[in-house]
Order: C-alpha cells, then sequence, then structure tokens
C-alpha cells in the first residue's frame, strides 16, 4: 500500500517505457534461472520435462505479447467516432492480491501479474502451497527490477493469510483461479466488498464437442489427449463430451 500511495507513488508515476523496461528487465533475470525454474516445476508438481520447460516459454512469450499490447493500446489513445473525439488513458487500479492455482503455478499467476504491473499496479502474490518453490527463486529478480513494494510475497495457508490481509481493505483488485467457494469467502474478508475488483477464474467445465462430420479417430484422440494431458490437472482440461447421436455408438 505504500509503494501505491493512493497513485502517488513511485511505480504508478513512471511512465509506460519506464515500466516496460523494468518488466523487461525481470524477464533477462528470470531467463538466467530458467533451467532452475523448470527444475522445481518438475519435482514439486510432477510435470515432466517437457510441459515444465513450456510453462516456462509460454510464459516468457505471454510478457513479450503483453507487452507489446500495452504499447500499441498507448499509441490508440485517439478515438473519432461520427465527428466525436475522444482521449483514452488507462490507469492502474491499485493494490492487486494474486493468486495462483497449483497446477499452473508459474504461467497462471504472471497471467494477471505482469498485466497489471504494466498498468502501474503494484500486488501482493499469494503464493500456493504447493507449486509455490517456484517463486521463491524470483524473489531477489523482483527486488533487483522494481522499487521496494511494488511486488510482494505471501505465504501460509489462505484460511490463515487472507482474512488479517484482506481485512485491511488496502486491497483494491483481487485475481484468482479455483473454486468459486473459496472466491466467495476470500471477498467476503474484505470490509467493503462492493468496491473490491474481481479476476476470478472458477469452476471450470470444459467441453469436447463431436459434430457428426467429425473425423472420429481424430476426435477421439484429441478427447483423450484433452482429458487426461497432465493427468487432466489443467482447468482446460476436458471434462465432459457431447457426441451426436448420429455417430455416438461409433465414438464410444
Amino acid at each position: 500500500a505504500a509503494a501505491w500511495d493512493r497513485g502517488r507513488g513511485t511505480w504508478p508515476s513512471r511512465t509506460l517505457e519506464q515500466r516496460v523496461s523494468a518488466v523487461e528487465a525481470l524477464v533477462a533475470r528470470l531467463q538466467q534461472i530458467r533451467a532452475d525454474i523448470v527444475r522445481v516445476l518438475q519435482w514439486e508438481i510432477c510435470k515432466n520435462d517437457a510441459d515444465a520447460a513450456k510453462e516456462f516459454d509460454r510464459t516468457m512469450e505471454y510478457i513479450a505479447a503483453s507487452v507489446a499490447s500495452a504499447r500499441q493500446s498507448a499509441k490508440d489513445g485517439h478515438l473519432c467516432t461520427d465527428g466525436v473525439h475522444a482521449e483514452v488513458r488507462r490507469s492502474p487500479v491499485g493494490v492487486m492480491m494474486n493468486f495462483g492455482p497449483l497446477n499452473y503455478p508459474f504461467n497462471e499467476t504472471y497471467a494477471t501479474l505482469i498485466p497489471a504491473l504494466l498498468m502501474g499496479n503494484c500486488a501482493v502474490m499469494k503464493i500456493p502451497n504447493t507449486g509455490g518453490l517456484a517463486h521463491f527463486l524470483t524473489m531477489d529478480a523482483y527486488a533487483e527490477c522494481f522499487p521496494p513494494g511494488v511486488v510482494n510475497f505471501v505465504s501460509g495457508r489462505g484460511r490463515d493469510t487472507m482474512p488479517p490481509v484482506m481485512g485491511t481493505g488496502k486491497v483494491d483488485l483481487l485475481a484468482f483461479v479455483g473454486s468459486s467457494k473459496t472466491a466467495d469467502q476470500v471477498v467476503r474478508y474484505h470490509p467493503q466488498p462492493h468496491r473490491l475488483r474481481t479476476l476470478l477464474s472458477l469452476d471450470g467445465k470444459n467441453l469436447g464437442i463431436v459434430l457428426p462430420d467429425a473425423d472420429l479417430d481424430l476426435a477421439t484422440r484429441e478427447c483423450l489427449v484433452g482429458s487426461t494431458s497432465y493427468n487432466g490437472q489443467r482447468c482446460t482440461a476436458i471434462k465432459l463430451i457431447m457426441v451426436h447421436s448420429s455417430v455416438a455408438e461409433e465414438f464410444t
């Protein structure tokens, strides 16, 4: 909260390019410890070599895409419709409480963390009890690349750590991946829940849909991979399959 300082802190006061420079410096530092992060992802959450490396590399690609998008948005600030001119300026919201899941602790956490930082927000990262070791490896990099207090880490059981943190009322944005029951509880800890902005990914039940003209050999393989990859421990894993009645017997 001190680093945010109601929008007057060092980080929210920086220009977009200054914030981009810090994020790019972070990427350079993370690349230096890539092998360590990949190894920890393998051993702590039981990913194979390829999946652990892919999670890190996809995260770096996502950061680059976020930087490009932020720069493009800044260029597209002037709008004109039917002779009406407008200037669009994006401003930070405040302090974000950021939860990442245990199955993709690196990629999913950064999917909300990096855009928030680029826009000038400060963040508190709730490290998952399982899958959090990769984040411990990054702490020195954040300390080197960002002003004090911009990125903060909280570890421990959520039921012990979240009531006092959310209860301060100083969290402005909640980013959470998990169950709706847990998200509802975290929101209730905030003294002004109506003021809290939320970015939630909850209770995914993804469908595989097989149409009458589908290549059934291909559909069978893809549904199998989609439901069992990483032992099904993915938000995007196929949970339900809907097959057209005309091909249901052949598909099964």
